[in-house]
C-alpha cells in the first residue's frame, strides 16, 4: 500500500474529504460510489462498479453474440473494458473519446472506419451508454468491418436495456 502523507480529521458526522489530487489520480468523479472494506489493520476504499459484478454474464454474452452473429462486442464500466469478444482488450482503460460520450450520456455511430485501440484494426463502431437512474454506469460497443444494419442497431439498444433492468433489480 502506498503512503500519501495526507492526514484528515473526521467531522462530527463521520465524514472525511478525499483530496482532489488523490481523486483525480484514481479517476474518482463527483457522485461516484466507493466500496468500503475493513480488516484488523484499517479501512480501505475502492471504486464501486455495479456492472463489474456481471462480468461472467457479460463475457458469455460477448462470446455468444460473436459466435452466432459475428459482431464483436465490448462491455465497459466507467473505467475499463470488463468483457470483450477479443480477450486482448479485457481490462484496457477506455479512450478519452468514449469517456466523454459516457459523461454526456451520448450514443455514437461511426460513419467511417476508426481505430480506438492500438491493438486493433480500423472498424465501424456503434456505442450505447448503460444508464440507470440517470447515472451512466458503462457502455455497450459493437464493432465490425462494415456498416451496421438497422437490426444490429436495434439489438444494441435492446442489450443496453437488458443491462439496465438487470442492474436495477
Amino acid at each position: 500500500m502506498k503512503q500519501t502523507g495526507v492526514v484528515r480529521k473526521i467531522d462530527e458526522l463521520g465524514r472525511i474529504v478525499l483530496p482532489k489530487e488523490i481523486r483525480r489520480n484514481l479517476g474518482i468523479r463527483d457522485g461516484e460510489s466507493l466500496e468500503i472494506f475493513v480488516d484488523e489493520k484499517g479501512v480501505y476504499l475502492q471504486k464501486f462498479s455495479k456492472i463489474s459484478d456481471l462480468r461472467g454474464i457479460c463475457l458469455d454474452l460477448c462470446n455468444d453474440v460473436f459466435e452466432t452473429m459475428k459482431i464483436n462486442i465490448l462491455i465497459l464500466d466507467r473505467d475499463k473494458i470488463i468483457a470483450s469478444s477479443n480477450e486482448n482488450l479485457y481490462g484496457k482503460k477506455i479512450p478519452k473519446m468514449i469517456d466523454e460520450l459516457m459523461e454526456n450520456r451520448e450514443n455514437y455511430e461511426s460513419k467511417n472506419k476508426e481505430k480506438l485501440f492500438e491493438e486493433e484494426n480500423d472498424y465501424f463502431y456503434l456505442m450505447k451508454p448503460i444508464i440507470v437512474s440517470t447515472d451512466c454506469l458503462g457502455m455497450i460497443i459493437f464493432y465490425k468491418n462494415q456498416e451496421f444494419l438497422e437490426w444490429e442497431k436495434n439489438f444494441n439498444k435492446f442489450l443496453s436495456q437488458i443491462f439496465v433492468r438487470k442492474i436495477e433489480i
